[in-house]
């Protein structure tokens, strides 16, 4: 596994996490609206990895991987102990319990496994669109777009 494009890809949301908590972004909300932008720089470093051959199952596996190491690596979140890259009292504040999936890449995570449900929803919708029987039965098209969402 290409371990350094997955810790690029979990470092976008960890970054951001650490400058909220640090202050140097405001809020919450601003801090869900630069993830977002994020969006399409996370998209294509997973594009990055299927085009090293990686499997969906891969990709999601070594997320997690690397949530963990976030989780249980005091230098990523400052707690207190002088090995601190981030030094802000994470582990002392009361924000750490009530946004905590973000220190597991876990808005991340999320969006690679709705990419990668969308993109088996749309490779079905192409190859039925393809078939000879995409005017048989127009429910199938409905079923495809209702999971979608």
């Amino acid at each position: 596994m290409n371990l350094r494009i997955i810790s690029e890809l979990c470092e976008i949301e960890i970054g951001l996490y650490l400058d909220y908590y640090n202050d140097r972004i405001k809020s919450y909300k601003e801090f869900t609206e630069k993830l977002e932008s994020e969006r399409k720089n996370i998209i294509n470093k997973v594009y990055d990895l299927l085009e090293e051959n990686y499997n969906e199952n891969e990709i999601i596996s070594a997320i997690k991987s690397q949530g963990v190491f976030y989780k249980e690596s005091p230098e990523y979140f400052g707690e207190d102990d002088d090995s601190s890259n981030y030094p802000s009292g994470y582990y002392e504040t009361k924000k750490k319990n009530k946004y905590s999936f973000h220190e597991r890449c876990g808005h991340t995570l999320t969006l690679v496994k709705k990419f990668f449900k969308v993109k088996k929803s749309v490779k079905a919708e192409y190859s039925y669109q393809k078939s000879r029987f995409n005017h048989v039965d127009d429910g199938i098209r409905e079923k495809i777009y209702e999971n979608m969402k």
